[in-house]
């Protein structure tokens, strides 16, 4: 798969990452067979089956300790932790953050999100935290016109910026919408429920990254030390799974545990809005089942 840049993309710094991306095809071609009995066949195939019991086997396991408040009981409906069958649990893509943003982007591994973020820089890019119902709206409903939907759709007039569910947004060098993102608070555990682009807009994919990076800052300032993607891996496409890697999410298998903390986390010290001056810098696909992250 090739990058906006030329450069092809790969997964191979996941230790488990041509088991999952095998069980991925395995996945995908069961979902989108075109008649029910190519549907029976592809999910009879004995290479994509040792896949998935491969890839599960292989996976880390990730306790998640989840409490009765309303973010923790939403998050815990993720999981399904009364299931038999693991798929609402494995793999997940998980991020452990640092006690820092700039802790976040430092080191080797980041190299490709700083550059991306020169790159929205440069395009004149901005983020920041959306705290008011009605510029949710707005830019969600900028989002869902070019998605062929309503505002609606994306986040439900039900959800509104609070003390446990944080908004951000990216817009361009106009001030118009780019992307919108949602996550939950639950303790230390967030759960990203949104994080979804302009899809006809030109810096679409480098505001991905600038505005994942300023969700990822606000859920730092509010002492969340780990931020939790709903929904199988396996049912994302190639093109998450690569910002998933590029961003520092890892592939685990989730054990869903009783929280030990109350539902608010201690509050680090408040970060302001990421302008993306250059000075300031370091350096697609999935339904809205459960998370969105395209």
């Amino acid at each position: 798969m090739v990058d906006g840049d030329g450069s092809v993309r790969r997964t191979s710094e996941w230790p488990c990452a041509d088991e999952l991306e095998r069980a991925a095809r395995y996945v995908r071609d069961v979902r989108y067979a075109p008649s029910r009995g190519a549907r029976v066949r592809a999910a009879a195939s004995l290479e994509g089956l040792g896949a998935v019991r491969t890839l599960l086997r292989v996976l880390p396991v990730q306790p998640i300790e989840l409490s009765d408040g309303p973010a923790g009981r939403q998050m815990r409906a993720w999981f399904r932790p009364e299931r038999a069958l693991p798929f609402d649990r494995a793999p997940i893509a998980v991020l452990d953050l640092p006690a820092t943003a700039a802790e976040y982007l430092r080191g080797r591994s980041r190299q490709a999100l700083r550059t991306n973020l020169k790159r929205a820089a440069a395009s004149g890019i901005t983020c920041a935290p959306v705290d008011s119902a009605e510029e949710v709206r707005r830019v969600a409903d900028a989002i869902a016109t070019g998605r062929r939907t309503v505002g609606e759709e994306l986040v439900p007039v039900t959800e509104a910026p609070g003390p446990y569910r944080r908004f951000a947004a990216a817009y361009d060098a106009t001030g118009e919408p780019l992307a919108l993102a949602q996550a939950i608070l639950d303790g230390p555990q967030a759960g990203l429920l949104l994080n979804l682009t302009a899809i006809d807009h030109a810096d679409a994919r480098i505001g991905r990254y600038a505005l994942h990076t300023q969700l990822v800052t606000d859920l730092i300032a509010l002492g969340a030390t780990r931020l939790v993607v709903g929904g199988s891996m396996l049912l994302t496409g190639e093109g998450t799974r690569y910002f998933q890697r590029r961003t520092g999410f890892t592939p685990v298998r989730v054990e869903v545990r009783e929280a030990r903390h109350g539902a608010a986390a201690p509050q680090r010290p408040v970060v302001g809005p990421i302008s993306l001056r250059r000075s300031a810098v370091h350096e697609d696909d999935a339904p809205r089942e459960v998370a969105a992250v395209s």
